[in-house]
């Protein structure tokens, strides 16, 4: 049985082609503000979006996130998805590559891989 991955960030209007959120001047765009990455980056000062309240043992806050790092988090999750459809035996983790006219590809599942 496959299931379809919904991406669902609260509020976060994304681009269909893309798959990136939607900058605040484009129609129905999102709110951007200027501040710290919480996720993979960590940059300061750069455009960010709340992707919701994060919560610990001893802080509570709001998350924020960069365009690149929200779509790097879809990404993986869309991965993760497409993990979950494949049968066991067919996961594949890629360990041994091989070239062919120029190109990277997996001996394994025979996929190309970009590196």
């Amino acid at each position: 049985m496959s299931v379809r991955l919904n991406v669902a960030l609260r509020g976060i209007a994304f681009s269909g082609v893309s798959g990136w959120p939607l900058p605040q001047r484009a129609p129905d765009g999102n709110q951007w503000v200027t501040g710290r990455c919480w996720l993979y980056c960590r940059r300061e000062n750069v455009s960010v979006l709340w992707i919701g309240p994060v919560r610990t043992p001893s802080v509570e806050g709001e998350l924020y996130a960069c365009g690149q790092c929200i779509a790097e988090l879809v990404c993986m999750a869309r991965e993760e998805q497409r993990r979950k459809d494949l049968p066991a035996h067919r996961v594949c983790e890629h360990r041994e590559l091989e070239k062919r006219e120029g190109k990277t590809f997996c001996r394994g599942c025979a996929r190309q891989i970009y590196l």
